[in-house]
């Protein structure tokens, strides 16, 4: 009786508390549209396939904090590849009560622009199986271009989950969708958790960092690009 004690607490907790999710991230390119490759392009694309990339969700029930963690594999960095796709943010931070999702800057780093969160139309499927001893269900979402498969759990009962991925009555533990590569490849890319723990810290975005709307963000860009062309034209410039 206290073995299964001991396995019903650390579900209790979560409930109320928050957890640090570790998400193990791969990439599969869909070559049916390539039209030619080489063979320094084909190595390229499996050393890239072979590559791990890992980001951590820290969430609570009103805030979450999703992040790229920066690791050095030394064995992956061997031959030349593919960076992960850039639609996938570094950092993204919600905060659920007021519906609210920050999504750091690439090209601006202490910028975090301002959008809602998303709403998806989940369909819910009976198919079940097991992440980190943890029971899953599968769900579905499709729009026009894609179909995201992602797996939740129901005994961990936050509504959240990697990247801007939300809104299953448990936590996404793994997910899978389709992104645009190049314009004649996409890329499959999959977060599957390894490592999942209790937190006890705060979970908030940088006091220091600048929040911006979109339109604020766009203005912004377009008068960066704007003085980097006038150093440009100030550079070439002759008598």
């Amino acid at each position: 009786m206290l073995k299964y004690l001991f396995l019903i607490l650390p579900i209790i907790g979560f409930a109320q508390d928050a957890v640090r999710v570790e998400y193990e991230v791969r990439q599969e390119f869909d070559r049916s549209n390539l039209k030619q490759t080489s063979a320094r392009m084909e190595e390229m694309l499996v050393n890239s396939e072979n590559k791990r990339y890992y980001f951590e969700l820290f969430v609570n029930a009103t805030n979450s904090n999703f992040t790229e963690i920066e690791r050095i594999n030394n064995e992956q960095n061997r031959g030349t590849s593919f960076g992960l796709t850039t639609n996938i943010s570094a950092t993204i931070f919600k905060d659920f009560n007021a519906k609210e999702l920050y999504e750091n800057s690439i090209m601006k780093p202490k910028l975090f622009i301002k959008d809602s969160i998303q709403s998806f139309p989940w369909i819910l499927s009976k198919d079940e199986a097991t992440i980190l001893g943890y029971k899953v269900k599968k769900a579905i979402y499709t729009n026009s271009t894609q179909t995201v498969e992602a797996w939740y759990a129901p005994d961990l009962p936050f509504r959240d989950g990697p990247s801007r991925f939300n809104g299953l009555p448990g936590l996404i533990l793994k997910i899978k969708f389709k992104l645009p590569f190049t314009s004649d490849m996409d890329t499959n890319v999959s977060f599957t958790a390894i490592d999942l723990k209790p937190y006890a810290g705060k979970i908030e975005i940088p006091n220091k960092s600048k929040k911006v709307t979109k339109e604020e963000y766009d203005k912004e860009i377009e008068k960066s690009m704007g003085k980097s062309g006038g150093m440009i034209n100030q550079g070439v410039e002759k008598d």
